[in-house]
């Protein structure tokens, strides 16, 4: 297994995900207008959203991650009080990932936090599918929908979720205290119409 880089556009925040390989985790495109939003909220569309409005994103077990450097410019935003936890680097306004909160064993890491300089295909596999493509912008390509049909993608989820929750893969969580509480209050901010 290897470790994959994490680093925001200016390098004052990097980390690793340890021990990853293909199928260890989902790597999907999500289409939902919170995660196009989350890129326009900081001028990130060009780099973030593929030409339908999707981000692609890894799904992991937060005990795998850890931030090394520069936690200091870790912020969050929500789009509700009960809306996904959506951190980002203040540094550059680098969008990081999701997370739903310490009950829930899951970080949804973006790919603009992920270094470039590392074959990414080869340590965590290729794209498994897509969520949410009735809002994609266009119709989007079959080759950009192709993989996993929802139910079996919906599975997959699950089925990680599932494991991790059982053998506690929600602890350590690079975002959250022991206590529940994120480790910076998150703004809240207004949906964009897009």
């Amino acid at each position: 297994m290897e470790d994959l880089k994490l680093e925001c556009k200016c390098g004052e925040v990097t980390g690793v995900v340890s021990n990853v390989k293909p199928g260890c985790g989902n790597r999907l495109v999500c289409y939902c207008e919170d995660c196009r939003n989350f890129a326009k909220h900081f001028n990130k569309a060009d780099d973030i959203l593929n030409e339908f409005g999707g981000t692609e994103i890894y799904q992991i077990d937060p005990s795998r991650m850890r931030i090394y450097h520069g936690i200091e410019n870790i912020s969050c935003l929500r789009f509700s009080d009960k809306g996904l936890y959506r951190w980002y680097a203040s540094c550059c306004q680098t969008p990081i990932g999701n997370t739903v909160g310490l009950n829930l064993p899951f970080v949804g890491l973006i790919h603009s936090f992920v270094a470039s300089d590392q074959c990414i295909d080869s340590k965590i596999g290729p794209v498994i599918g897509s969520v949410y493509t009735e809002h994609a912008i266009g119709t989007p390509s079959d080759e950009l929908k192709a993989g996993k049909s929802k139910t079996r993608l919906l599975f997959t989820i699950l089925r990680k979720l599932f494991i991790w929750k059982i053998f506690g893969k929600g602890s350590p969580n690079p975002f959250f205290h022991k206590d529940g509480k994120p480790i910076v209050e998150p703004s809240l901010v207004s949906r964009n119409k897009i």
